[in-house]
């Protein structure tokens, strides 16, 4: 992986998760006369979503040797991951691609939705200060934790697995403290993702964007006069307009790309949030091979397959069409849908 993706440069410190013994996440690998030729990393995760979990895998820097390339090396260990995965419980898996086709030809589609804020220097004088802003002391880790735990839509992890994961390199971690009391803290920069991006961050709207702001003076007082941008979930509906209402510009994005692993809990995830009219039956043997889910509501029925199935779960961009369309067809009330997935710029391997 070193040698593949960051020429002989060290990626452990950047996923303590995955490469930490003390933690969950493996690694597999295909080797041939004791060399490795092909690897990815995957880890288990529970999402927090609407008020419910949901057990996902992801998978993360999948590589393969130059000299072993064009023999399915990387196509073999992807599928090895999709299916220890699946043996864990894992209802999808979510991975974040530089390539997309070559996931796509694989059945992997893009998924969830992000609302991402570039913000220009000139947008710095428009964004309102406060005192009690500082860098991230260690001792802080543990209030750090406790503030991201307040996120309505996070991964589950320990504090432990936040601490570690704060200690990556190449990150800007700033705190607000008022009193004895951390209210706020942001991330900005993470080893060689997340370039001038607040990727992870807790507190009131009015809070981060002070911290938003101090990362931009930061980023000036260094020479820096790019833009700094600002990833968020869709629900942070308050930080959204604020933003806006600055001028800064805005784009909804996909979170990942992803793949379902186990048709059958996602019918029966499906089936429950449709309510109690909704009927669904899941045929394993289906004349295409991939299982076929038949969604049936008082007014008709809809045969989905799973591609179809995570695209009702948690569509591209949070787009509601194909929710909309199979909410007439059936007439079912699907408005507790897409799901609120949402993976903070730690999360990611």
């Amino acid at each position: 992986m070193e040698r593949v993706m960051r020429d002989g440069g060290a990626i452990a410190p950047e996923y303590p998760l995955c490469f930490d013994e003390r933690f969950s996440g493996r690694v597999i690998a295909t080797e041939e006369n004791g060399q490795v030729l092909s690897a990815c990393a995957t880890l288990v995760r529970d999402f927090v979503c609407g008020g419910r979990s949901l057990r996902v895998g992801l998978i993360g820097s999948v590589c393969t040797a130059p000299e072993a390339r064009g023999r399915g090396l990387a196509s073999a260990i992807l599928l090895r991951a999709e299916e220890k995965l699946a043996s864990e419980g894992c209802v999808l898996a979510m991975l974040w691609a530089d390539d997309a086709r070559f996931y796509e030809e694989r059945g992997w589609r893009p998924m969830g939705a992000e609302v991402d804020f570039a913000l220009e220097p000139a947008h710095e004088g428009r964004l309102a200060g406060t005192a009690g802003i500082r860098a991230a002391a260690p001792d802080d880790r543990g209030a750090i934790h406790r503030l991201y735990t307040l996120q309505r839509e996070r991964v589950e992890r320990s504090a432990a697995e936040t601490s570690a994961l704060l200690e990556a390199p190449g990150m800007e971690i700033l705190v607000l403290q008022r009193e004895r009391d951390l209210v706020a803290y942001s991330c900005l920069g993470r080893g060689k993702d997340f370039a001038h991006t607040v990727h992870e961050w807790s507190g009131s709207d009015r809070d981060v964007l002070a911290l938003v702001r101090e990362h931009m003076h930061r980023a000036r007082l260094r020479g820096e006069s790019g833009p700094t941008f600002v990833i968020t979930p869709p629900t942070a509906l308050g930080l959204h307009d604020r933003l806006r209402g600055i001028g800064a510009n805005w784009s909804e994005g996909v979170l990942a790309m992803g793949k379902l692993l186990a048709p059958e809990g996602a019918a029966a995830l499906l089936a429950e949030l449709a309510g109690p009219q909704a009927s669904i039956s899941v045929d394993s043997d289906s004349a295409q091979g991939a299982p076929t889910v038949t969604l049936s509501g008082p007014r008709g029925a809809l045969e989905l397959s799973p591609e179809d199935l995570l695209g009702l779960l948690v569509p591209p961009r949070g787009r509601r069409h194909a929710l909309d369309e199979t909410a007439r067809a059936t007439g079912l009330d699907l408005s507790a849908l897409p799901l609120p997935l949402f993976a903070w710029g730690l999360d990611s391997i």
